[in-house]
């Protein structure tokens, strides 16, 4: 699917019709349909008004874009949008046009910030320039939100959620989009309805009350036994809680591992 690009149309007057230079920062916002795996691909103009200013442009343009297809990658995002807000300073109507490839990257040791992307932007040219060009993209992409209102302390199902494009640039708190990775999990957060949901608004069920009689598992040497136990702590999967052995008596430190089902942690060595 091609890459669509959007510019401002501009309507005919019966005179000839009057250019005038941009004061201040320079901003223009171009629509790009982005689909993984797409391509983009975008012609530096040699000629025309303003041709550095339009050479920066195409340079952070398709530098962004790069970057946005590698996230979208590690990320394994679903089909994805993203509209490129570029922020050019205005001293750069006063730059020659540049007859080498330029150069866009990120500040050293900067980390990839997709709701404000830097970039460094350079023409190689003898005597040529550098400026510093800013990229704010708005992403949106199909997102996990509430499909009603979900109240603290409910479990999540598949039925409670459903997909809604979402700019993530201005969601706080992260997003999610694969529901196989919080069902199960429990409100932690009254959710509203349409709402984004995010993996800090939710925590594991708990699956051992204080007080309740636990399966205790013991693994060792290849060698596994059971026995019964009181919790004297609550918790959720994967936490660290003490038990009293009812046979025994003696107090051990488990991890939970299920409903009702703990596993003995033994020190290293032991």
């Amino acid at each position: 699917m091609m890459n669509l690009i959007s510019f401002p149309k501009y309507l005919p007057q019966k005179r000839k019709p009057l250019f005038r230079k941009p004061a201040g920062s320079f901003r223009l916002s171009v629509l790009l349909s982005l689909l993984v795996g797409a391509h983009a691909v975008f012609a530096a103009p040699a000629t025309g008004a303003n041709t550095a200013r339009k050479q920066i442009h195409a340079s952070v343009i398709a530098s962004a874009a790069s970057s946005i297809k590698q996230e979208a990658k590690r990320r394994s995002w679903p089909e994805y949008q993203a509209k490129m807000n570029v922020f050019i300073p205005a001293e750069v109507s006063q730059y020659p046009a540049c007859n080498s490839p330029l150069t866009a990257s990120l500040p050293g040791g900067d980390r990839l910030d997709l709701n404000r992307i830097r970039y460094d932007v350079r023409c190689g040219d003898s005597g040529g320039w550098d400026v510093a060009v800013t990229v704010k993209p708005d992403i949106y992409l199909p997102v996990l939100v509430a499909k009603e209102t979900l109240e603290r302390g409910q479990v999540l199902s598949a039925s409670d959620m459903q997909f809604r494009k979402y700019n993530i640039s201005s969601t706080r708190g992260g997003y999610i989009t694969n529901p196989d990775d919080i069902v199960g999990l429990t409100v932690k957060r009254r959710l509203r309805e349409l709402q984004p949901i995010s993996l800090s608004q939710l925590e594991a069920p708990v699956m051992v009350e204080r007080g309740q009689q636990v399966v205790m598992i013991a693994r060792q040497d290849g060698i596994e036994a059971r026995t019964m136990g009181e919790a004297l702590k609550k918790g959720r999967k994967g936490e660290m809680i003490k038990v009293k052995n009812s046979s025994s008596e003696r107090v051990v430190t488990a991890i939970v591992d299920g409903m009702g089902v703990v596993k003995m942690v033994y020190a290293s060595g032991n």
